[in-house]
């Protein structure tokens, strides 16, 4: 496909040598054998560098790994090549100041380990608390319920769920495992710890306290009757409940990283149902790292308002209260498909193969998601990029302006340039690469290149490596039909054609409205999906406010892959384009024909 950029392993996934550096990998992370953590063990290391001096893999091959890594860090001008004294100002293993120079080899002097360098501005925190705001979801709202005002009857809330608070452990538990309190993150090796978090239960009180409304709050959940009499006397109720998941290494109540099931965490729906059975106006907030089952009690009477808040970062609470209280006009959309039977998701698979691992086969194909409600006209509980507005808009005037001809096949793309040597004979003798023990000593764990004798083969000089099936020694002279540039043939980014459609604010609120552009193909030579996204725009309106949103579709947007010819094709017939609300909320609609 012509990458141009570094192609990187997952944490341990480099299960070969030759064989992958020759398929593309061009760095391995975090470099050793899997499952064998700091042992300096690895499958490149001296065994990359003996592969290259024995020309199983070809120098041009290792030039070209270097270069893919280094283009993109010279690409950026506010980066310069670091020199011998410069050291990295901080540590990902530590948080003190000083310590070992190797501190998981407890090895090395003692350096200074980290700075302490401020990273956050207040740019930065603002930004991270516009995208939360931005990306609370609102599912329901009879009634018109939420904003939340005094002026409408609202005097005393109460605000449940063990979710609203902070966990006992605090909001920094050693990779984020912390489940017993407001969620920021999943857990893993990845995550971060918070500066401070804004709990939903303090960021809800602050605002009721700015309305005169009074607050109670329950967090224990085991403690029914307490919340029952909350309830009681509640004119609003506000409960926040939660699923996690995580990282694999990492077990949390026998969830292994992905979750074993769908339902809520901490007996939610008991909760949300000892509450809605009490208060008329009960508000859930579903804190959560995907879908989750809501039939239990999606439809009581008394549930008026759910919202979704994905992992929204340090600002959640504050978020959440923003929406809740009509400071700020959801704008959110569902990224998933909440259906109505747990028989509607891709099964969970928790059942061991042969090697003790899960095994997915992948049988529904393409169609995952809202393809698959689709395809077997499934009606979902709420809809993948579903979100509702404290405003209402309207969406007119779809206009499909061809931009370039199009043809069914892809012409070929330039050849590649002659290849550039550096020096006429790169590979010399191993001596050459040998251990420098005279210079520094190894620590233990680390990978060197270097290699630890002369003898550069496993095998008889008369035998063969057994190179994949269609590798080829000699290089390209031309790229395949497929690739040649950026992100493939570049060709398949020529713009084809331009959907316009008008957007108005109906309503009396401000508000922004996320147009979505699907396309259907036609079958002509393989079967498609019913609706693909294939754009989105979002767009802030005031009321009475019209503006315009634009799409360009490219030939990659409307052609299929053909396994046979290896290329993308733009099959003859029928396009429907669609400018929607959400996959099945559909407000304007046109047609393309090509080839009829």
């Amino acid at each position: 496909m012509a990458f141009q950029g570094f192609v990187v392993s997952d944490w341990g996934a480099q299960h070969s040598g030759v064989y992958s550096a020759l398929a593309g990998l061009d760095m391995t992370m975090p470099g050793e054998v899997s499952d064998s953590w700091l042992s300096g063990k690895s499958h490149w290391g001296p065994l990359l560098t003996r592969a290259i001096y024995n020309q199983t893999i070809p120098q041009e091959r290792l030039n070209d790994m270097v270069i893919r890594i280094l283009v993109p860090f010279l690409a950026c001008d506010s980066i310069d090549f670091p020199s011998e004294e410069s050291t990295p100002n901080f540590s990902s293993w530590t948080h003190h100041t000083y310590g070992q120079e190797f501190p998981y080899q407890h090895a090395g002097p003692i350096v200074q380990q980290n700075w302490h360098i401020e990273a956050r501005s207040k740019f930065s925190d603002q930004i991270a608390l516009n995208v939360a705001r931005e990306a609370v979801v609102l599912l329901k709202n009879c009634g018109q319920n939420l904003p939340v005002a005094r002026s409408d009857g609202i005097r005393n809330i109460l605000i449940a769920g063990v979710g609203a608070g902070l966990d006992p452990n605090g909001y920094n538990c050693k990779d984020q495992r912390c489940v017993d309190g407001t969620m920021t993150s999943g857990w893993g090796s990845a995550a971060v710890n918070n500066p401070y978090v804004v709990t939903p239960y303090e960021a809800l009180t602050e605002k009721a306290k700015e309305q005169g409304i009074t607050v109670n709050f329950a967090s224990e959940t085991d403690d029914l009757d307490q919340v029952e009499h909350y309830s009681s006397i509640a004119d609003m109720a506000i409960v926040v409940v939660q699923a996690f998941s995580g990282e694999g290494y990492i077990e949390v109540d026998g969830n292994y990283g992905d979750r074993k099931n769908l339902t809520l965490w901490h007996d939610g729906e008991k909760l949300i149902s000892a509450i809605a059975d009490r208060c008329q106006k009960t508000v859930v907030v579903v804190n959560s790292v995907g879908p989750v089952h809501m039939e239990e009690w999606v439809d009581n009477d008394n549930v008026v308002a759910i919202l979704y808040a994905a992992p929204l970062g340090q600002f959640v609470g504050q978020a959440i209260a923003d929406v809740i209280f009509g400071e700020v006009n959801p704008s959110g959309r569902l990224p998933f498909t909440i259906g109505r039977k747990l028989s509607h998701y891709v099964p969970i698979v928790d059942t061991l193969c042969e090697d003790k691992r899960p095994q997915d086969n992948f049988d529904r194909d393409i169609y995952l998601d809202y393809r698959f409600f689709e395809k077997h006209t499934i009606k979902p509980r709420y809809e993948f990029g579903y979100g509702l507005s404290y405003t209402s808009f309207s969406v007119s005037e779809l206009q499909i302006t061809e931009i370039n001809p199009p043809t069914e096949y892809l012409p070929y793309a330039e050849e590649y340039l002659s290849p550039f040597h550096t020096i006429l004979d790169d590979v010399c003798d191993p001596e050459d690469a040998l251990f420098p023990h005279e210079d520094f000593d190894a620590y233990p764990g680390y990978i060197y290149p270097y290699l630890y004798n002369e003898r550069l083969r496993n095998f008889d000089i008369d035998e063969k490596f057994d190179y994949p099936f269609g590798y080829s020694q000699e290089p390209r002279e031309s790229p395949p039909l497929s690739g040649g540039g950026i992100g493939g043939n570049p060709a398949l980014w020529e713009v084809l054609y331009e959907v316009t459609a008008k957007v108005h604010n109906d309503g009396k609120y401000q508000g922004a409205y996320v147009a979505q552009l699907y396309l259907e193909l036609p079958s002509t030579l393989a079967a498609s999906p019913h609706k693909m996204l294939r754009g989105y725009d979002k767009v802030s309106l005031q009321p009475g406010e019209c503006t315009t949103v634009k799409f360009r579709l490219t030939r990659k947007d409307m052609s299929i892959w053909d396994s046979p010819s290896q290329q993308w094709i733009l099959q003859t017939g029928t396009y429907e384009i669609y400018v929607s609300s959400s996959s099945r909320q559909i407000e304007v609609s046109g047609e393309i024909d090509i080839g009829c």
